[in-house]
């Protein structure tokens, strides 16, 4: 084994990543994630599995899209201000003819406000390559003031537009009778569309990391979400949903395995779970943030607990986001899934994601809960597991030793690594191991440990 120049190690053989491989299929429940086993092995290039990722089907890519605006029709004078900033976009001493004495900008290229005419100028005038105009989608106007909201455009070749930036305008009209700008705020990227992430894509993205199998978690419990719009056909599109994910998976049935998913207080909850469980998926997916889930409330805990009942009788693991947006999410929520809902799953795999936070990071507070009734030796715990999900990404050091002591408590053996989705080229499982493998203060036996962990579900 050789050690790479960001920290990596690499397995020296082929034979040896083959035979961890046949190790960890053929052992005992993560046999082979004791950290005096690992030790004589160091640290890999990347885990054996990602335990935590989705695809993004053309219908849910669709959900994704950015709503559709029309451009708006600005008044004379105000459209007069639009057209000359596009004709003397890279002219420094003609835009300082369209801004205001004391005008400021503020752009998140340097973020911060910026004071003065002849500096805004400036600064425009040298932000851009290209020639481009802004796209008024709203604007209002009363007295000497006027704002306009829009898109920073750019004609392209082939007749179309493209959207790169945001803007908005604060003006104001001069004794002479002028309107300059006073005040320009600009936004980088403009809006875009999630491009579909299909099986083979996944492929490619753990390919990269060196890991051998996934997880594919189905987002169809999007469609069943209190936080969106209704969805017509609700039913329909979460059960097309969950076929999509299924059929994804039977591309690579080697490497990838499916988990359905819904909304667990919708009354087609367990009739969903029974048909994908028909179809072989070895698990679900349940989103409590999303699907609006509150274990405060009686009749929430209840319908969830009808579903983990569910799973446990068709023997599927259970992938479980427990944070929600409620800003007093920590303690109390964990209690009641420790005490009413995980002893209604006893015989299956229960996968806290996120740590039990949301991610990036994760909640102390309700991890505390499980970790210490884990190192205590509560029964209830047997079958429960934690994948790690974008919970060391953009953390404070502060923050990552708290992350390394919890894994430490729980027991490495019980740690899963995820990445989530890769959705804009974001949390890919290489630049998501990577944070974590160079970020949280763990030894390598550690690290490696976990890098060579495979849940039970997948045996």
């Amino acid at each position: 084994m050789s050690e790479t120049g960001d920290g990596r190690v690499i397995r020296s053989s082929t034979a040896a990543l083959a035979a961890l491989l046949l190790a960890s299929a053929a052992g005992p429940a993560l046999a082979q994630g004791s950290p005096s086993a690992a030790a004589a092995r160091s640290v890999v290039n990347g885990p054996l599995v990602d335990h935590h990722q989705h695809l993004l089907s053309p219908t849910a890519a669709q959900r994704l899209a950015p709503p559709a605006f029309e451009a708006v029709q600005l008044p004379p004078e105000l459209a007069a201000v639009l057209s000359e900033r596009a004709r003397v976009w890279n002219d420094p001493a003609a835009l300082e003819r369209l801004y205001t004495e004391d005008a400021m900008l503020r752009q998140e290229r340097n973020p911060s406000w910026m004071r003065g005419r002849k500096a805004v100028a400036d600064n425009v005038a040298a932000l851009f390559a290209r020639a481009h105009r802004i796209t008024p989608l709203s604007f209002g106007a009363t007295g000497d003031a006027a704002h306009i909201e829009g898109f920073m455009s750019r004609d392209l070749e082939d007749g179309g537009v493209r959207h790169f930036g945001f803007v908005h305008l604060s003006l104001r009209r001069g004794a002479d009778g002028a309107w300059r700008i006073a005040a320009e705020s600009l936004g980088f990227p403009g809006p875009s569309a999630e491009p579909p992430i299909d099986a083979e894509q996944l492929i490619r993205h753990i390919d990269a990391a060196g890991i051998r199998r996934a997880v594919v978690l189905s987002l169809a419990y999007w469609y069943g979400s209190p936080l969106d719009a209704p969805v017509p056909g609700e039913i329909q599109a979460v059960r097309a949903e969950n076929d999509w994910t299924i059929q994804q998976a039977a591309r690579y049935p080697d490497r990838l395995v499916a988990f359905c998913s819904f909304n667990p207080l919708k009354d087609y909850a367990v009739a969903e779970l029974e048909r994908c469980a028909a179809r072989g998926v070895r698990g679900v997916k349940l989103h409590f943030g999303n699907s609006g889930v509150d274990l405060k409330k009686p009749e929430h805990v209840e319908a969830v607990r009808t579903v983990f009942r569910a799973a446990n009788r068709r023997r599927l693991a259970i992938v479980a986001h427990l944070w929600t947006l409620d800003k007093d999410y920590g303690r109390k929520e964990a209690e009641v899934f420790l005490s009413e809902l995980l002893p209604a799953a006893p015989d299956v795999v229960v996968q806290i994601a996120h740590f039990a936070g949301g991610g990036p990071g994760y909640t102390d507070e309700a991890l505390a809960v499980y970790a210490d009734a884990v190192a205590a030796g509560d029964p209830r715990t047997r079958n429960l597991y934690f994948d790690i999900a974008t919970v060391a990404t953009d953390q404070s050091d502060e923050v990552l030793a708290r992350f390394a002591e919890r894994i430490r408590q729980i027991g490495v053996e019980r740690i899963l690594y995820g990445s989530d989705a890769a959705f804009g080229g974001r949390n890919t499982p290489r630049k998501e191991w990577g944070a974590f493998r160079g970020m949280t203060p763990l030894t390598d036996s550690e690290f490696a440990a976990i890098a060579d962990n495979v849940a039970p579900y997948l045996r």
